[in-house]
């Protein structure tokens, strides 16, 4: 009897009784909305953020005037022939981007290379820039070896200095004499000069099999494609001038000629470069 402790009575709890893991489960259960709210919360911020990221660069995209690029080697001593071999290489070297676009960019920088066509005051600018916004192609700061090109598709384009434009500091080779210069510049008397005058003489003698009649839309007119009578041997340059003339276009203004978005090489005939007698050529008029 002694040895019995005794347990005080405890009074009856006015609340139903619970399990043992209920005040548990009460409190996850009870943080949980807030938990899920955390963890959705930086998810749709992140998302919203994922999209500005992907809708900045469209919005960059700005084109800006087409200006020359001026600048000095300081690396290295560049010749004529080193610039003309390296830019040969890059072109022929592109993998990525749209073939068609690489091939604008390299006609508008043969034009500036050049100086322009005959006529231009401003160096080939004017010109190249009405190629470049007729292959809706940006230049967002205005500079082609800085920042590059975009195309139509916001593709990136890029381009290094030496592609674009001399040096000023250049190396000069030594110059010819009076006698190879002119040897030089009679070998390249203009080819359309030279049609010109065979025409004019009448020696323009073609077979008739060899003739072809091409289907060709104008820009600077909303008429149907006009229809130009060709050789197959013509070269793009030729075709060029035969178009002129049809149009009755003033000599002062040039022609590029363009095939499924492709400015086409002026000295490769046009079914060289892929045309088929049922298409449609584009004539750019500038």
């Amino acid at each position: 009897m002694g040895c019995c402790a005794s347990t005080p009575s405890i009074p009856p709890s006015p609340y139903p009784p619970q399990g043992p893991n209920s005040s548990s489960r009460a409190a996850i259960n009870a943080s949980q909305p807030q938990s899920q709210a955390a963890i959705q919360r930086p998810s749709t911020h992140a998302s919203s953020h994922s999209n500005r990221h992907h809708q900045a660069p469209l919005a960059k995209h700005i084109n800006k005037p087409l200006r020359p690029h001026v600048w000095t080697s300081a690396s290295r001593v560049w010749t004529r022939k080193e610039l003309d071999r390296e830019r040969t290489e890059f072109f022929d070297t592109r993998v990525t981007g749209r073939s068609e676009v690489w091939q604008t960019v390299q006609q508008v920088l043969e034009l500036l290379w050049s100086g322009g066509d005959e006529g231009d005051t401003d160096g080939g600018l004017g010109t190249a820039q009405q190629i470049l916004d007729a292959a809706d192609i940006t230049i967002p700061t205005g500079d082609l070896a800085t920042g590059g090109v975009y195309d139509s598709l916001g593709a990136h384009y890029s381009l290094p200095e030496y592609i674009v434009s001399d040096p000023q500091n250049i190396a000069e080779l030594p110059a010819r004499n009076s006698s190879e210069d002119k040897s030089g510049e009679e070998a390249e008397e203009n080819e359309d000069e030279i049609l010109r005058r065979r025409q004019e003489k009448g020696k323009a003698v073609v077979n008739a099999e060899d003739l072809i009649t091409i289907r060709v839309k104008v820009s600077d007119r909303d008429e149907t494609p006009l229809k130009v009578t060709i050789s197959k041997e013509d070269n793009a340059r030729i075709v060029a001038l035969k178009i002129l003339e049809e149009v009755d276009l003033p000599l002062s203004r040039r022609i590029k000629l363009a095939y499924m978005g492709k400015i086409l090489d002026e000295d490769k005939t046009l079914a060289d470069q892929g045309w088929k007698q049922e298409h449609v050529v584009n004539a750019w008029v500038f």
